[in-house]
């Protein structure tokens, strides 16, 4: 069988090709297992193909059997994880969080910015009181409701913003979120006006982040960094203190990377 790739191209390796394809389809599922007749309607493919294919990917781990169907395999959280270990953002995070905060109370992450109003938070560092977050690593949240979702887009161009809030209703998560597109302008030129965004217990009740994207290079800022702490703790002076922390650290990670982020709220 003749498998084309995603430019219609045909595949070097119609098996391997194939086998990543099946995986993009187990990812978006995320609900739950499916069998292979289901991946095999979603992919327009045999289903004799897919079912092999299944088999040989569970041989290796890389998907796993759930009843009558698969879902993601305990080896791409591994292979994930090593991926993770190589990218620069990532280790230049965690190398200056280290030299520049040491370990404080604070729960730290690092998030780029996904497609329309998307946020994954790719990296954690945690603070000596501990958090229980709802941002698993390398999972999707919506952009309007996190500190570290808001600050990117704050630094979008205007084109760019319009297209995404044009992409659907704004999530209400808690009570607090902001639904309303003119709202949530108004909550960005803040964000732009003070330097950091702030999720006030938007994403989740009882908890206050702030967030700052990362200065880049060109295209525009993909990453920002943020604190997170128990909304009993934000006093006015504390967001201020942390705000202007996050911006010496968003500012050291662009130098380190060589985006020349240095900022004058630094």
């Amino acid at each position: 069988m003749s498998t084309p790739t995603q430019d219609g191209r045909r595949a070097a390796s119609p098996a391997v090709t194939m086998a990543a394809a099946v995986l993009d389809v187990l990812m978006e599922a995320r609900r739950g297992p499916l069998g292979p007749s289901e991946i095999a309607r979603r992919l327009g493919v045999a289903k004799s193909s897919v079912a092999n294919v299944c088999t040989a990917m569970a041989q290796a781990g890389f998907v796993r059997r759930d009843g009558t169907g698969y879902v993601l395999g305990q080896r791409l959280a591994e292979l994930g994880a090593a991926y993770l270990d190589r990218v620069d953002e990532i280790r230049v995070f965690h190398d200056v969080c280290e030299e520049r905060l040491g370990s404080p109370e604070e729960t730290l992450q690092l998030a780029v910015l996904g497609p329309d109003l998307d946020v994954a938070h790719m990296a954690q560092r945690d603070g000596t009181v501990r958090i229980r977050l709802v941002s698993d690593t390398g999972r999707y949240l919506p952009a309007t409701c996190t500190a570290t979702g808001k600050a990117l887009l704050a630094s979008l161009p205007p084109n760019e913003l319009d297209a995404r809030l044009a992409s659907g209703p704004l999530p209400a998560v808690t009570p607090h979120s902001i639904v309303d597109p003119d709202g949530l302008r108004a909550d960005l030129d803040l964000t732009r006006t003070r330097g950091w965004a702030v999720d006030d217990q938007e994403l989740i009740e009882g908890v206050v982040c702030l967030g700052v994207a990362v200065p880049a290079a060109r295209g525009g800022p993909r990453y920002a960094v943020s604190f997170t702490l128990l909304s009993a703790w934000a006093t006015d002076e504390r967001r201020d203190r942390l705000g202007h922390q996050l911006l010496k650290l968003a500012a050291a990670m662009a130098d380190r990377l060589g985006h020349g982020g240095h900022s004058d709220r630094a």
